[in-house]
C-alpha cells in the first residue's frame, strides 16, 4: 500500500503523487482502476482529474418530486467519446444510460435505418385525406395533426396504424394521455392485442427526452416497425420531468431528428385551442419541425358545430389546399366536400356568399 503522507509537499501535491504512483502500480499489474470521489464542481482544480485517464461526472437534480440523473464523459484518454449529458436511471438491474437524442453513433443509426424507396407513400387509411395529401404521406416524413378536443386526432392516428397493419407493416405508439382500450378506441386496442402495434406507455414521473427516444428506437428495432405515432405532444410535454419542459421546442426537434434517422414515418397529434382571432398551426411554434401538417377546426353554421380540416403543408410535394368538411361515426372519419357557398370559415362563423342566409322554416302551430 502507498500512503499519501509518505511524500512531502502540500496535500494536493501529495495526492497527485499518490495517484500517479497508484496508476503506475496498477498498470504494471494490468489492472483497470476506478477511483470514486465526491466533488461539487468539475471546474475545480484537482490533481486527480489530470492524472486519471478517464473522467466520468455524475450529477442529479430534484424538482417537483422528480429526480433527474445525468452523466457526462469529460475525458477518456486515447479514444473518442459521445459528447453531451446522458440521462440515466437506477433500477433493480443496475444503471441504464440513455444517449442524447439525435446523438446516435453512425454505426447504430445505419443498423437501424430502413431507407424508404424514392417516391413511396404511406396511406393514412382515409381515402379523402390521402387524396388531400397528394396520394398519401411520403415515406420517412413526420406529420403533425393539430386540432381541438374531440376533433378525431386519435381516430386518425389509429387509422394510420391500421392501414399499415393491412399492408403487413408493424407500428409503435407512444401514448401519453390515456391508455388505449376497447371503450375509448376499439380499433387501436385490437391492433395492440394482435401484436401489429406495440404500445409504449411509460408512467414514470421523471422521463427525459433521451429515455423516450431510447425506448422508441428500441421498440422500432425489435419489431421492425415502419410507422410511429406519438399521441399526444401535449401529454408528452406533461410526461417530461420539469427540468426538460423549459426547452420543450428543442426536445421536439431532437425527437423528430432521431426518428427521421431511422427512416420511420411518424404521425404526431397535438391539442390546438380554437382561436379565431389568429391562424395557428402548432401550440409550440414548432410547425417548421415537421414535414407535413393537417389542421382540424370547428366552425359554426346555423347554430351547429361542424368540423373542417385542411392540409397546411407537405414538404416538397403537391397537395390540396381545400378546406373540407368531415364527419365521425362508428366506422371512423369520412371526408365530405368543400363548402363552396361559405366564406370566412377560419373565423369560426362563416358567412354565406352573395348575401344573408335564407330564414329557417318555422313550424306553424295549429
Amino acid at each position: 500500500m502507498i500512503l499519501a503522507s509518505e511524500s512531502g509537499g502540500t496535500p494536493q501535491n501529495s495526492l497527485q503523487q499518490f495517484v500517479q504512483q497508484l496508476g503506475m502500480l496498477m498498470t504494471t499489474w494490468q489492472a483497470t482502476t476506478f477511483l470514486i470521489g465526491e466533488y461539487f464542481s468539475e471546474n475545480d482544480a484537482n490533481p486527480v482529474f489530470t492524472v486519471a485517464d478517464g473522467l466520468i461526472w455524475l450529477r442529479q437534480s430534484v424538482q417537483r418530486n422528480s429526480m433527474v440523473r445525468k452523466m457526462e464523459i469529460l475525458k477518456m484518454r486515447g479514444q473518442a467519446t459521445l459528447p453531451g449529458l446522458h440521462t440515466y436511471r437506477i433500477g433493480s438491474a443496475g444503471i441504464e444510460v440513455f444517449a442524447p437524442a439525435g446523438a446516435v453513433a453512425p454505426e447504430q443509426a445505419a443498423a437501424t435505418a430502413t431507407a424508404p424507396a424514392p417516391g413511396a407513400r404511406a396511406l393514412l387509411g382515409v381515402p379523402g385525406i390521402d387524396e388531400m395529401l397528394g396520394g398519401g404521406l411520403p415515406r420517412g416524413y413526420s406529420l403533425l395533426v393539430a386540432g381541438p378536443s374531440g376533433s378525431s386526432k386519435s381516430i386518425l392516428a389509429a387509422s394510420f396504424l391500421a392501414e399499415g397493419a393491412r399492408r403487413g407493416e408493424t407500428g409503435v405508439i407512444a401514448a401519453f394521455e390515456q391508455r388505449p382500450n376497447r371503450e375509448r378506441n376499439r380499433l387501436l386496442a385490437d391492433l395492440i392485442a394482435s401484436g401489429n402495434v406495440t404500445l409504449l406507455n411509460s408512467q414514470a414521473p421523471d422521463l427525459s427526452i433521451d429515455e423516450i427516444v431510447y425506448l422508441l428506437i428500441g421498440e422500432i428495432r425489435r419489431h421492425h416497425a415502419s410507422r410511429v405515432v406519438i399521441d399526444s405532444l401535449s401529454g408528452f410535454e406533461l410526461a417530461l420531468a420539469p427540468t426538460f419542459r423549459d426547452d420543450f421546442r428543442e426536445s421536439l426537434l431532437r425527437l423528430v431528428t432521431a426518428l427521421s434517422q431511422v427512416g420511420v414515418t411518424v404521425l404526431m397529434t397535438s391539442e390546438l385551442e380554437d382561436r379565431y382571432t389568429d391562424l395557428r398551426f402548432s401550440p409550440y411554434g414548432t410547425a417548421f419541425l415537421t414535414d407535413a401538417i393537417i389542421v382540424q377546426r370547428y366552425i359554426e353554421v346555423e347554430s351547429r358545430l361542424r368540423r373542417v380540416m385542411a392540409v397546411i403543408k407537405v414538404r416538397a410535394s403537391a397537395h390540396s389546399d381545400d378546406l373540407r368538411e368531415y364527419s365521425i361515426d362508428a366506422d371512423g372519419i369520412h371526408i365530405g366536400l368543400k363548402l363552396p357557398d361559405e366564406e370566412g370559415l377560419l373565423g369560426g362563423r362563416p358567412t354565406r356568399k352573395g348575401g344573408p342566409r335564407p330564414p329557417a322554416a318555422v313550424a306553424q302551430r295549429g
